[in-house]
C-alpha cells in the first residue's frame, strides 16, 4: 500500500496541526515497516529518521501558494492508495482514497475565527466544489470533536474515526532532580480569543494578597502577542508578577511545565488540549475547563472549573495552592494519565483506517 502525506505544516513544528503531523509520521516509521509512505516536505531539512519505507519528497513553494498546491502536488506523485492531509483542507482531484484530520470544528462556532475570503479561497471552492463528497475518511482527535463534527456538518458516523493524540514521555517528563518547584502559575496558549487566558489574568488578581504575593504568573505562546493581555496585565498591576516568554522552544517548554507550581488551561473550547497532557506528563499538577474535550483528555487528574467563571477559576487557584498534600496528589494523578497516551498508538490506529480505505 502506498501513502500519500502532505506535511505542509512543517513550516511550524513545535505547535497545534505541526506537532501533530510531526509526531505521527515519526511514529508511523515505527510502528509500520509494511507499507510505502511518500511525505510531501516543504523544505529540505526535516526532523524524521531515515527508513527504508519513507521516501521524502521535497516541493517548495510559497506559503500563500498553498492552496494551489494542495491540489497540484498530490498529482505529481503518481497513484497511491491514500492521500493523507494532516489537517482540515480538501483536493479537487484524486488518484486514490482521501483522508483529512479535521482536529475540531471552531471555525464553525465562533464565527470571528473564521477564515476571511479571497481569491485564493474563492479559486478553491470552485475547484473542490462540495469538499464533504470528497472526502473519503475523516480522522478526528477526540471524541467531543467526533460529536460536534457529525452534528455541524454531513458526514456519516462511519466516515469518522477518533485517534486521540500521542505524548512523547521522553521528552515530556518529570525532572530527574526536581529540587524545589518555582513558585510560579504557567499558561501556554495561541493568540485566539478562545483560548480565554484572560479569565486566568483576572483570576490571579482576585487571588488573596498571601497566595499572589507569593506566586508569579508566566504566560507562554502566541498569546504573549495580544496587546489587550499585556494591558490587562498592567490594568490589574501585576506587571511586577507576571511574565510574557511568547513562543519557546519544546526543551524550554518542558523546563517551564517542570518547574512550574501548577499549570493552569482556561480554553473556551478545545479539539484535543495537548497542553495538559504535555503538563501532567512532566509532573505538574493541571487545573483545566471542562469545555469540549478537556474533560475527556483531563480524566480524573486536573480540577476542572467552568472557563466562563473567573470567580470558581479564583477558588479554585487559591485551593491548590494552598495545599502542597493536593498539588502532590494531582502529580501523581497527571503522570499515571499521561502515560495512556502515546503516539505509536496513534499512528496504529490511523494505519488501521488506512488498511481500512485502501480495502
Amino acid at each position: 500500500m502506498k501513502i500519500v502525506i502532505a506535511a505542509w505544516h512543517l513550516k511550524n513544528l513545535n505547535v497545534g496541526i505541526g506537532r501533530y503531523a510531526r509526531e505521527l509520521i515519526e511514529a508511523l516509521g515505527r510502528v509500520d515497516q509494511t507499507n510505502h509512505y511518500e511525505i510531501l516536505i516543504p523544505h529540505a531539512e526535516h526532523p524524521f529518521t531515515a527508513r527504508p519505507n519513507m521516501r521524502y519528497r521535497l516541493i517548495r513553494f510559497p506559503l500563500f501558494r498553498r492552496r494551489f498546491w494542495e491540489q497540484v502536488a498530490p498529482l505529481l506523485v503518481g497513484p497511491y492508495d491514500v492521500l493523507h492531509f494532516p489537517y482540515d483542507s480538501c483536493v479537487a482531484w484524486k488518484r486514490g482514497k482521501f483522508v483529512a484530520t479535521i482536529h475540531d470544528v471552531k471555525p464553525l462556532l465562533f464565527p470571528v475565527l473564521r477564515a476571511r475570503t479571497n481569491l485564493n479561497s474563492r479559486i478553491e471552492q470552485w475547484l473542490v466544489g462540495d469538499r464533504w463528497k470528497k472526502l473519503d475518511h475523516v480522522i478526528t482527535i477526540s471524541e467531543h470533536s467526533r460529536r460536534d463534527l457529525l452534528a455541524h456538518v454531513p458526514l456519516r458516523p462511519e466516515q469518522v474515526t477518533v485517534t486521540s493524540l500521542g505524548l512523547d514521555a521522553e521528552r515530556f517528563r518529570p525532572a530527574e532532580h526536581p529540587g524545589e518547584r518555582k513558585p510560579y502559575v504557567f499558561c501556554v496558549a495561541g493568540a485566539d480569543p478562545t483560548k480565554n487566558v484572560g479569565v486566568l489574568i483576572d483570576a490571579f488578581a482576585k487571588l488573596p494578597e498571601m497566595l499572589r504575593s507569593r506566586f508569579d504568573l508566566i504566560l507562554a505562546g502566541d498569546v504573549c502577542k495580544r496587546q489587550d493581555i499585556r494591558a490587562a496585565v498592567e490594568n490589574h498591576g501585576l506587571s511586577a508578577h507576571t511574565t510574557l516568554v511568547g513562543v519557546v522552544s519544546d526543551r524550554e517548554l518542558v523546563a517551564y511545565y517542570q518547574q512550574a507550581t501548577l499549570f493552569v488551561f482556561p480554553s473556551l473550547y478545545e479539539g484535543f488540549g495537548l497542553p495538559v497532557l504535555e503538563a501532567m506528563g512532566c509532573g505538574c499538577p493541571v487545573i483545566c475547563s471542562n469545555a469540549s474535550s478537556l474533560p475527556e483528555v483531563a480524566g480524573d487528574a486536573a480540577v476542572l472549573f467552568d472557563p466562563r467563571d473567573g470567580g470558581r477559576l479564583a477558588l479554585e487557584l487559591s485551593r491548590v495552592l494552598a495545599s502542597p498534600a493536593l498539588r502532590d496528589e494531582l502529580r501523581a494523578r497527571g503522570v499515571a494519565r499521561a502515560r495512556e497516551f502515546s503516539w505509536d498508538r496513534t499512528a496504529i490506529e490511523t494505519v488501521a483506517v488506512y488498511r481500512r480505505l485502501a480495502g
